[in-house]
């Protein structure tokens, strides 16, 4: 097997795994979302037939939508749904988009990466705090969101990395 065979069945893997991630995520963000409406629809419904709404659902809501977010924009980052200025991209030589897209990637991944760890070492270190309305519920599970978004965008940021050159072959 020489060296392209094994590139090929390595990027094939690694695409299957980044669409299970993108479907989960996805399943994951659905939920939350389907969630958040009952959630918020029942807090409501209570508050206006007797007079007092669900003590916890503000508080469970802001988490739950914090999770939306930041696994939204992972999401929207795999989909290339990102801000980008395309007119001035698509102008230029190949070789000037291929080196500006790899800036554009080492620049993201060490900025992910550096947001995974960060984001790692606060959620641990908030994870002994908890919720003020739901003293169960620990403050590290929501810090969580940051580094699992940016694990996610680093690895399709890896892959993205690796297939650079295929991109620009004619």
């Amino acid at each position: 097997m020489d060296y392209d065979e094994k590139d090929r069945r390595f990027g094939a893997t690694f695409d299957r795994f980044l669409e299970k991630v993108k479907t989960v995520s996805n399943t994951v963000l659905v939920s939350l979302l389907l969630g958040l409406t009952l959630l918020l629809g029942v807090s409501i419904a209570m508050r206006f037939f007797l007079g007092q709404p669900i003590s916890w659902s503000n508080a469970v809501a802001r988490y739950m939508y914090i999770y939306i977010v930041m696994i939204g924009t992972a999401i929207s980052y795999m989909l290339d749904g990102h801000a980008s200025i395309e007119s001035f991209h698509n102008i230029m030589p190949k070789r000037v988009r291929l080196t500006f897209d790899l800036v554009h990637y080492i620049l993201m991944m060490g900025l992910s990466a550096m947001l995974v760890v960060k984001g790692t070492k606060y959620a641990i270190g908030m994870w002994s705090v908890h919720s003020p309305v739901l003293s169960f519920f620990s403050m590290g599970i929501v810090y969580l969101a940051v580094p699992i978004c940016f694990m996610i965008i680093f690895l399709y940021l890896l892959r993205k990395t690796i297939g650079l050159p295929d991109e620009y072959r004619s």
